[in-house]
């Protein structure tokens, strides 16, 4: 399938990549998200899901021009760690006004880590079913 061929992963998975990352700066740096999203209570889940999705698209986006190893995922789940600190350091610039709190970080390298482990387990899976499909010849 043409969809499915290495090029075009690489192609697309870089463009959703650049594009969820410009939305995330973007979506962290605004000086009042509660007046465009209602945030009751706890926003950690916010944290989870948008790291979380971070550390999925970046593997996928590595896998489609190399064999993702442990270490790169070690590597994407620290670059992804660091691009957190920094998201977070920055909140802090006079006109944006918003609070930097560690537990926003932590919630934002566990969702990494668990996209890293949801992406693996993912790619195992297709890697069972190639394998099976092929045993079934």
């Amino acid at each position: 399938m043409a969809f499915l061929d290495a090029k075009w992963l690489r192609r697309w998975s870089g463009v959703a990549l650049l594009v969820y990352l410009t939305a995330l700066v973007t979506g962290t740096h605004l000086p009042h998200p509660e007046d465009l999203i209602s945030i009751e209570g706890n926003d950690k889940w916010l944290h989870f899901g948008a790291y979380f999705g971070l550390a999925f698209l970046m593997a996928t986006w590595l896998q489609s021009s190399q064999p993702v190893t442990r270490r790169a995922l070690l590597a994407i789940w620290s670059l992804v760690a660091c691009t957190g600190v920094v998201d977070e350091l920055t909140q802090m610039l006079p006109g944006i006004n918003r609070q930097c709190e560690f537990a926003d970080w932590l919630a934002d390298i566990v969702g990494a880590a668990c996209g890293l482990l949801i992406w693996v387990g993912l790619r195992r899976l297709r890697m069972w079913q190639k394998l099976m499909a092929m045993t079934s010849l």
